[in-house]
């Protein structure tokens, strides 16, 4: 058993690794800024407030856990084109506070990152492998892969292990109880398209001019729930029978793309919706993103199991009807 932190756990994809680190039988703590209930289901405990703030450092300190995933930050591409400084604060200024914490423990924890596929902005050829350019397009992309390179440099320094999951699209909602899922007013796709169906509504799908077979985007949609199992699994490997130094990097995805027409024809098809409209796209958008995840196969054995398209879109809804 395990002490694990999770900050921003009270987020979407935070909620899902604090649920499967806790039904893997660690102990689970949360710090996030704001309070749901509902992702705090078994929790061991937490604390309410800025991952980076004097009263949440102490936490950590006391607690001295493990394993640290870090989820906490800022996560919108279109919105860090307009407002970078926030980014910057929130999703470096801060990390570098905690780590600065961190890297003083006498038994220096094991950092999980959440990256994002981001990084590689538009890239040369698909699927992406983790050796592949980082060549970021947006100051969202541009904090990941700075967070990369700098948990790098603390491994180098201070011997501190980390794992960096570069997520292509999480999407979808636990698959066994479905009472955790995405908050209403998510901005990727699959959870708009499921909202305008629900609310009987059009959607708009941003951009069909795309270099791409149908002109719309297209992207490598993973479950929710295969994110958390990787975690799970790479504490595993980093820290059991043979324990792994250094820090590490993985594509989480499922080296498939999915274009957003196809998103939509599905729910259209399914549950309905009333129109589908086209909008210009958005900038800081790459026309295709697909990852090439024989990496973490390779190490260690994850696979992604509820992430055909269908499993994905139907847990989804689940959790938005229940």
């Amino acid at each position: 058993m395990r002490k694990v932190i999770v900050t921003g756990g009270c987020g979407y994809i935070g909620s899902h690794v604090a649920r499967a680190f806790k039904q893997n039988g660690d102990q689970v703590y949360v710090i996030d800024r704001v309070k749901r209930d509902h992702t705090l289901k078994d929790i061991d405990g937490y604390y309410i407030g800025d991952f980076a703030s004097d009263d949440s450092l102490a936490t950590i300190h006391s607690l001295a856990p493990e394993v640290i995933v870090h989820c906490a930050g800022t996560s919108l591409v279109g919105p860090s084109m307009s407002n970078p400084g926030e980014y910057y604060d929130n999703n470096i200024s801060k990390t570098i506070r905690l780590l600065n914490v961190v890297r003083d423990f006498d038994q220096r924890p094991l950092i999980m990152f959440s990256s994002s596929a981001s990084v590689y902005g538009e890239p040369d050829c698909l699927p992406i492998k983790e050796y592949d350019d980082i060549r970021p397009i947006s100051p969202y992309g541009a904090t990941k892969a700075m967070t990369e390179r700098i948990l790098a440099d603390y491994w180098g320094a201070y011997a501190m292990p980390s794992v960096c999951f570069r997520y292509f699209n999480a999407a979808g909602a636990e698959p066994f109880s479905a009472d955790l899922g995405q908050e209403p007013g998510a901005t990727h796709l699959i959870a708009r398209a499921l909202e305008a169906s629900i609310a009987k509504q059009p959607i708009t799908i941003n951009g069909n001019d795309f270099p791409t077979p149908d002109g719309t985007c297209i992207r490598d949609y993973i479950h929710v729930w295969d994110i958390a199992r990787a975690h799970v699994m790479a504490a595993s490997f980093k820290l059991d029978d043979y324990p792994q130094p250094g820090a590490d990097v993985f594509n989480i995805g499922t080296n498939l793309g999915t274009s957003n027409q196809a998103i939509v024809d599905y729910v259209v098809e399914k549950y309905g919706i009333p129109a589908v409209n086209y909008g210009p796209h958005r900038m800081g958008d790459p026309a295709e993103l697909v990852a090439n995840a024989s990496l973490i196969e390779e190490k260690m054995g994850w696979i992604p199991n509820h992430s055909d398209i269908a499993t994905i879109i139907d847990s989804a809804y689940r959790w938005y009807t229940q």
